[in-house]
């Protein structure tokens, strides 16, 4: 994932719309590296961050926002499972 991208979790209690953003850090040269952290929104308000490893991922909630486990593991699937609308289709 390079850009940010809006989510819709369909929960027991409705419809939620989670802003996904993805964490670069620049390197030397000037280029860009993925870093495997994710920032998650709702409605402009940080409710946390997803840390994705090989095999592994870690959750770290905001404050007092509540996104339940099952949630957090459609997300990470989501991610893991994205490609980009314009990097869909190339290949080298």
């Amino acid at each position: 994932m390079v850009n940010p991208v809006k989510y819709q979790l369909d929960t027991e209690n409705g419809e939620r719309l989670i802003t996904i953003e993805p964490v670069y850090e620049e390197i030397t040269g000037g280029d860009l590296f993925a870093t495997g952290r994710y920032i998650l929104s709702e409605g402009g308000t940080d409710i946390g961050e997803i840390r994705l490893g090989a095999e592994l991922f870690e959750w770290e909630r905001y404050g007092s926002a509540v996104l339940e486990e099952e949630n957090v593991y459609r997300i990470v699937n989501f991610i893991l499972e994205y490609n980009e609308p314009e990097l869909a289709g190339y290949q080298d």
